[in-house]
């Protein structure tokens, strides 16, 4: 094997690419949600992917005990596990949403869903740390962070339509 490199994805996993000995190149992105995507790149442009295999966490499970279990596989797996803890996520925060209009405070998202928000991406500018104070705005991107289920359900929460 020649060589294995690991890019972070924020807010979407880690991609693995591995470059054989013979010069081809294929890759797994790691998604947060624990789905897998196999690459095969093209031989004459790396930076394009000729083929894509999407696979379920159980799956791409499989599909490393068949190709061996080898270290590179079991880092992989210490790798997403570390994700499952944390997850990064961009929410636009939907114009018919039920949070928009609110300050954080009154939105309560965090005791709603467990995740928080770490920064408000607005027309103005970047607001990191935001206060309780900090109105939610159709249009503007929150920066959640949380376990996986806390930010689906963060997620939802700034997406989904006033009732």
């Amino acid at each position: 094997m020649k060589k294995v490199t690991e890019t972070d994805l924020p807010g979407v996993g880690i991609r693995f690419d591995l470059q054989t000995d013979a010069g081809r190149c294929v890759g797994v992105v790691a998604h947060q949600t624990g789905r897998r995507d196999l690459v095969v790149y093209d031989e004459r442009d790396i930076d394009r992917a000729c083929e894509s295999v999407q696979l379920t966490e159980d799956e791409g499970h499989t599909l490393g005990e068949l190709l061996g279990g080898s270290p590179v596989l079991e880092h992989l797996d210490d790798a997403v596990h570390r994700l499952e803890d944390l997850v990064i996520s961009w929410v636009t925060i939907a114009s018919g949403s039920a949070v928009a209009g609110l300050t954080l405070a009154e939105a309560t998202l965090r005791t709603r869903t467990g995740a928080g928000v770490v920064a408000l991406v607005t027309e103005a500018g970047a607001i990191p740390i935001p206060a309780g104070t900090e109105r939610l705005e159709a249009g503007d991107t929150a920066v959640v962070v949380g376990v996986p289920s806390a930010v689906k359900a963060a997620t939802r929460l700034l997406r989904r339509p006033a009732d």
